[in-house]
């Protein structure tokens, strides 16, 4: 499966022109915005990512089976609802971004953590894939947003969940991924610790 993607940078301060063109097709500015050369315009990640892999009458990345579809929605519902704010919530002030979500650095950290516990439990056992017995869309997806949390913190993630560090290098690092992304950047940021409650 092969396309050509026109990729539109649409942040308001940094591409005042992109921004604009997004706005063209998403009057409420949201990213990311997928426009078809046919003109079909889809918004959110997820449909967004299955609509893209399934252009392919042949693709394996959609499962074998309606159950394997709707894990495969599950694992993806899971990491943009669940995992990315948590990872979201612990990274951005470290980073000196503002937090998107509304939780303090408490709730993020317990988030984070309890995240990264359910993955860690369903890889146990070195199983190779969110879903299945073969690489599908959801483990493309879930890598792709687990990675800001192997970027700045590996060693922590590596020594804490190493199931989901197996996995998630194994993932990475096959041709789908590497070819596209590059070698992953590795960073040492202070892994965030729970604020001691002062009473």
């Amino acid at each position: 499966m092969s396309f050509e993607l026109s990729i539109v940078y649409a942040e308001r301060e940094n591409s005042p022109e992109g921004y604009q063109e997004l706005l063209q097709v998403n009057p409420l500015g949201q990213v990311p915005t997928f426009v078809g050369a046919d003109g079909y315009v889809l918004t959110e990640c997820i449909p967004i990512t299955l609509y893209v892999a399934s252009q392919s009458d042949t693709t394996t990345l959609l499962g074998s089976t309606r159950r394997d579809y709707y894990d495969i929605l599950r694992w993806m519902s899971f990491a943009n609802g669940d995992l990315l704010p948590a990872i979201g919530g612990c990274l951005l002030p470290l980073i000196g971004r503002r937090q998107i979500i509304r939780q303090d650095h408490d709730d993020s950290v317990r988030a984070l953590k309890a995240r990264c516990g359910r993955l860690e439990e369903h890889l146990r056992g070195g199983k190779a894939f969110l879903v299945g017995h073969q690489m599908t869309v959801a483990d493309v997806f879930v890598t792709g947003l687990l990675s800001g949390a192997f970027l700045a913190w590996h060693q922590v993630m590596e020594s804490q969940y190493p199931e989901t560090s197996r996995w998630f290098y194994s993932i990475y690092n096959s041709p789908m991924i590497r070819e596209v992304a590059g070698e992953l950047p590795q960073h040492n940021l202070p892994f965030p610790v729970i604020k001691e409650a002062v009473c």
